[in-house]
């Protein structure tokens, strides 16, 4: 059987560690093993990996951040670690359906596949909605970032050398482009697995957080991003690319900026205008503005894009954005 490692990054997760390491031991696939990358939290997470551990001495490795680094860092270590055929992510508040491993690996066996995609179950305190993936939409990939929803081929990953270049925050988007840009083998499969928790608590500490700064790091990475892959862009994948940079822009200024106030929002539009103008002078006429295309994208996500567009082709972008400030 092929191995499988699963990279579950640890910090600050005592409430949920157990439960997330349980669905993965329960795997009714044989052939894995589970990285534990100690990210240095401050509670009791690494004392149950501990406990896991030493029941599961082949099974489960832990692996020690010296600091505190981020969860694209502590991705990266694991996948240093990693010694199976196949990688997988699985943030530790988060846990998987008993079969999450061998359906994945059937998938990679019947299309010799790069990349294999499913979907995912949201549960928020107990109520659960399924989000499938569209295996008819073709550019659902490209929408569709987050990193635990795949399985990796490790080969194709290591002859490319795609990390997630130890990125803190919003580091799915990268790692997912860059793996686009190598132009993999992908297979989106009509299975959902993964039951993504939405934790309430941490959306309430984000609301205190300085969302302006959230903004300004994105929007550093994004322009970082256009840089090193737009040069790696071919007829084929350009104009996707830069529509997914500027619809991510444009969600989380909106996002992060809303209420703000206008003196704050005048800084960051000018910030945004910047990385705009990086990505493409003429995103404005991009085809998938159109609604026809890319319809993986989250509704308001979408709709969002396409009308701070339409006014930004008509140089009145700037409004929409202050009187999200206000708001």
């Amino acid at each position: 059987m092929e191995k499988v490692s699963i990279i579950v990054p640890i910090y600050n997760v005592e409430k949920y560690i157990r439960r997330c390491l349980e669905s993965i031991v329960k795997q009714d696939y044989g052939s894995f093993e589970i990285i534990c990358v100690d990210d240095c939290g401050q509670d009791k997470s690494m004392e149950i990996v501990t406990e896991f551990q030493k029941k599961y001495p082949d099974k489960l490795v832990i692996v020690h951040n010296s600091v505190n680094k981020g969860l694209g860092a502590a991705r990266d270590a694991g996948m240093k670690a990693a010694s199976g055929e196949y990688i997988g992510f699985i943030d530790s508040d988060d846990y998987i359906k008993p079969d999450f491993i061998s359906r994945y690996i059937e998938a990679f066996r019947s299309s010799l596949s790069d990349v294999v995609a499913g979907g995912y179950i949201r549960d928020e305190n107990g109520k659960y909605t399924e989000l499938p993936s569209d295996v008819e939409d073709a550019e659902a990939i490209w929408v569709n970032v987050s990193a635990c929803l795949k399985m990796y081929r490790r080969s194709f990953l290591e002859k490319h050398h795609l990390n997630f270049n130890g990125v803190r925050r919003y580091e799915d988007e990268g790692f997912m482009y860059r793996i686009l840009m190598k132009n993999p083998k992908v297979k989106v499969i009509p299975y959902s697995g993964y039951y993504y928790w939405l934790n309430t608590e941490s959306i309430t500490r984000s609301k205190n957080n300085d969302r302006a700064g959230i903004f300004l790091e994105y929007a550093s990475n994004v322009e970082e991003m256009s840089r090193e892959l737009l040069r790696e862009s071919t007829m084929d994948n350009h104009e996707i690319l830069c529509y997914c940079l500027a619809s991510g822009l444009i969600a989380n200024l909106l996002y992060n900026g809303r209420g703000c106030g206008i003196h704050k929002m005048k800084e960051l539009y000018e910030v945004y205008n910047k990385v705009m103008l990086e990505i493409s002078d003429r995103i404005c006429i991009n085809k998938y503005i159109k609604l026809k295309y890319l319809k993986s994208e989250p509704v308001l996500k979408r709709y969002a894009a396409w009308l701070v567009l339409r006014f930004r082709k008509i140089k009145a972008d700037k409004l929409l954005f202050l009187i999200d400030s206000l708001l």
